[in-house]
């Protein structure tokens, strides 16, 4: 089912090493691993670990993925509280079942700028689902396609999305490819869940959706005691700050210039 956590400094706000979401919070993304709060399935997410930041104001996000849990890596716990970025956008993996084992399915996936986590799945998706939503995109993002997975697939959706309307910017992009996706599952009947969030450098853009299936949790902080110049969004709160607010389902959050913008995110199961 994997958990999800992204950071967006503030403007002038120095940037933060890696640890900051992956190992130096009470809750960081390593003890989620092994104790998440708020799964609605599984128990652990020890399949991998990636986290993609943007350094220096390059316009292309770094990756660093590994199919062991962040503990068991040999460089990562070494690496994170070294290098520092203003935006990270960061996941660790539940393999989903029919969806295979290692690095290259392991989240943030890149494309040009922009990366991106899933936390969900889309049923069946080995079978007539992700055999047309393939077959919807144009021959390069299909050529992108390296590995077997719903979450790839998903955020090449959105890549064709942001490409066909770029002036319409990410957040139009994200929602667009998401309510595709959730379209598709209705008419294959089948479940999916689309916590899908994705970063252009300068902004995270996060769902929270879902169709025929609960909704996964998603959290946001703004400026917290821990964080001060600084928003995130997380599947779960990484800490004990009382400022974590529950995203409502069939959200669209975006974090950005030190704002949280929360909208309605159509396409998708409506809220409970």
């Amino acid at each position: 089912m994997c958990r999800l956590a992204g950071i967006v400094t503030d403007p002038g706000a120095p940037p933060l090493p890696l640890s900051t979401l992956l190992t130096d919070p009470p809750f960081s993304l390593a003890y989620q691993s092994y104790r998440p709060t708020r799964m609605p399935d599984g128990a652990v997410n020890v399949d991998g670990a990636g986290i993609a930041w943007y350094a220096d104001d390059a316009p292309e996000p770094l990756r660093y993925g590994t199919d062991k849990p962040i503990w068991g890596d040999a460089n990562l716990p070494f690496l994170a509280p070294r290098i520092r970025a203003g935006v990270q956008l960061a996941a660790v993996r539940w393999a989903s079942p029919g969806i295979p084992f290692g690095n290259a399915y392991v989240a943030p996936f890149l494309h040009g700028s922009l990366a991106a986590v899933h936390n969900g799945y889309l049923r069946s998706f080995r079978h007539r689902p992700g055999r047309e939503l393939l077959s919807r995109l144009p021959d390069d993002l299909f050529a992108a396609y390296h590995a077997a997975s719903d979450s790839l697939a998903i955020f090449l959706t959105i890549v064709h999305r942001l490409r066909d309307d770029p002036d319409g910017g990410l957040a139009l992009a994200v929602g667009d490819g998401v309510a595709e996706v959730a379209e598709l599952a209705r008419a294959h009947g089948v479940a999916a869940a689309l916590n899908v969030s994705v970063s252009d450098g300068q902004r995270i853009v996060t769902t929270r959706g879902s169709v025929e299936s609960p909704a996964n949790s998603l959290v946001v902080l703004d400026h917290g005691e821990r964080w001060p110049d600084a928003i995130v969004v997380a599947s779960e709160p990484l800490d004990d700050d009382p400022g974590w607010e529950d995203v409502p389902p069939a959200s669209l959050v975006e974090l950005a210039d030190g704002k949280i913008t929360i909208s309605a995110l159509a396409g998708v199961d409506p809220a409970p």
